[in-house]
């Protein structure tokens, strides 16, 4: 990578002998100014003067004044050696964006979530065009990109000159990781403010990080991120909300047992925001005997356990939640079929898995470790394991011992930055679906980041409902069509508005009679599905028959 990156004086060599010279020239000169006599502000004066190539001789210099005119002869052609070094590879740089860069990936600040989806889509595509825009000097992540052709530009990401002098105009995607929310957010303005007031072709997609989940909710109801414009396509992304759904899904097979004969008992380990969202995802879930899930989480803070309780009172209505304050409390007097380890930090949290594996003392049930950082521990610990002479397995990896790592960002990688392919061709199937059902004629390119989102979720609720109704992942073909009874279908409805309703709760809505525009967020519906109107009641049967629909789709083309 093409990069100037500013280090300790003391480490450059070509530095400390300028400093050198530069000392050594002004003491030569200042002693041999003193010999004419002069005064020592004179000598002093006169020798600075040579620095600048001003100072000229009526007569033939001293020695030592003559030594020191070519000592900063030479520092004035090292330093001009030093600045020409920093400036041309610079305008160098800038000029070769210029000139060939468009449809590029423009990343706004270098972290190790950056760092590591650059890498990513540099392995996706390594033709892959890319610029950073970061506003750390020394930045010693620099050095870890595998792509050496992506370029930096070292300033402010909000900086619209130097948005401009990294092409946002015509760039194809935009991802913004700087640590701030509010730093964020102002980078998205001001991209968007640049595209509005230039031309372009298309709408810029735009992903924008937000750690904090209830200010994601608020931005997402604003213009700059709610809707599409011809130019911007603004789409807010959490870490920690999108990673567990998409792990979830995608893991359903480790957490539920694939013969649901009795209610699932599930223990989560900490009570922290990831076991928030672990909730919000699975508490919808019913069995198809229409029995509530299970959940035991581990916590001692009485404190975390009120302010949960307070927060979430609707979850009573939607699952059995008990709080202990040690594994050892409940096992082995009650058993579970899988167990999440929800700790925010990643390091304890695998060495919580472990322990809680000796304790149980067996390889089940399966452990999920929820991990939010990049860089984790898993080549090391599920490397191969290891035989030894007598054919004995030695090295037991964590696979192994049913400890599975589910790392967030990976996951939030695949599913929303690079896209999972399955999914996206389903969620525009869906739309086609919905499209067709309610005589709509909307292209799904044409929507917003945030509604094709939407789309996508719903595609990955369906992994849920498939696996609890069929025991067998939604992506696995079946040899059969698939059909329900209507029982069974009332069921899986009823599970679609539960996840509707915890949704509209966790968006800050609650019940009440509706009055549009929806600016006090009240909503008739948020009662059980055999309580509402029959025309309300069909737009979650409307779900299932798409679940269906989806999957003999499937089907068929297998």
């Amino acid at each position: 990578m093409k990069h100037t990156i500013s280090r300790p004086f003391w480490k450059n060599p070509w530095i400390i002998i300028i400093i050198v010279l530069s000392i050594l020239g002004i003491l030569t000169g200042v002693y041999g100014f003193l010999e004419k006599p002069e005064t020592r502000s004179d000598a002093l004066y006169d020798t600075f003067q040579l620095f600048i190539m001003h100072h000229t001789f009526e007569e033939t210099p001293e020695c030592l004044v003559n030594i020191s005119r070519w000592i900063i002869f030479i520092v004035i052609i090292l330093l001009s050696r030093e600045a020409l070094l920093l400036i041309i590879p610079e305008q160098l740089k800038l000029l070769k964006i210029r000139l060939f860069y468009h449809d590029h990936i423009i990343i706004c600040g270098l972290t190790e979530e950056s760092l590591y989806l650059a890498n990513e889509l540099f392995d996706k595509n390594p033709k892959e065009r890319m610029i950073f825009v970061d506003n750390v000097l020394d930045n010693p992540l620099y050095r870890s990109l595998r792509n050496r052709k992506v370029q930096l530009i070292i300033g402010d990401p909000y900086s619209r000159r130097v948005l401009k002098l990294a092409k946002i105009c015509k760039a194809k995607e935009v991802f913004v990781f700087t640590g701030s929310d509010t730093l964020n957010v102002d980078i998205a303005q001001a991209i968007f403010s640049v595209l509005e007031s230039k031309d372009r072709t298309g709408a810029l997609r735009c992903f924008v990080s937000i750690a904090d989940r209830e200010l994601k909710i608020l931005l997402e109801e604003t213009s700059l991120f709610k809707y599409k414009t011809p130019k911007f396509d603004g789409i807010l992304f959490n870490v920690n909300e999108m990673g567990i759904k998409y792990g979830i899904c995608m893991n359903i097979d480790k957490i539920l047992p694939e013969k649901i004969e009795t209610v699932p008992e599930i223990l989560l380990v900490g009570l922290t925001e990831k076991t928030e969202i672990a909730l919000l995802n699975l508490a919808h879930c019913l069995t198809m005997q229409r029995e509530m899930f299970r959940f035991t989480i581990v916590e001692k803070d009485e404190t975390i356990i009120n302010f949960f309780r307070k927060k979430y009172r609707y979850l009573e209505d939607f699952a059995a939640i008990e709080f202990v304050g040690e594994i050892e409390n409940v096992y082995p007097e009650k058993l579970f079929d899988s167990i999440l380890i929800c700790i925010e930090n990643q390091t304890e949290a695998i060495k919580q898995a472990i322990s809680i594996r000796y304790l149980l003392g067996k390889n089940e049930p399966n452990i999920l470790v929820f991990c939010d950082e990049p860089n984790t521990f898993n080549n090391v610990l599920n490397v191969e394991g290891k035989l030894n002479d007598k054919g004995e397995k030695e090295i037991f990896p964590l696979k192994d011992r049913k400890i599975f790592l589910i790392n967030l960002f990976e996951e939030i990688a695949g599913y929303v930055f690079i896209l999972d392919k399955s999914i996206e061709e389903k969620a525009k199937m869906a739309h086609d679906f919905w499209n067709k059902l309610y005589k709509e004629n909307k292209k799904y390119d044409e929507m917003s980041g945030h509604f094709r989102q939407t789309n996508r979720n719903q595609i990955l609720d369906n992994f849920l409902r498939t696996f609890i109704a069929l025991g067998k992942p939604f992506n696995v073909a079946q040899e059969h069509l698939v059909s329900f009874a209507d029982n069974d279908k009332e069921t899986l409805a009823m599970m679609e508005h539960r996840r509707w309703m915890i949704e509209k709760y966790e968006n800050g809505w609650r019940p009440g009679e509706r009055i549009k525009p929806d600016e006090f967020k009240r909503h008739d519906c948020l009662k059980q599905l055999d309580e509402l109107p029959e025309i309300q009641k069909g737009k979650d049967f409307d779900a299932i028959d798409l679940m269906i629909h989806l999957l003999n789709n499937q089907k068929n083309e297998n």
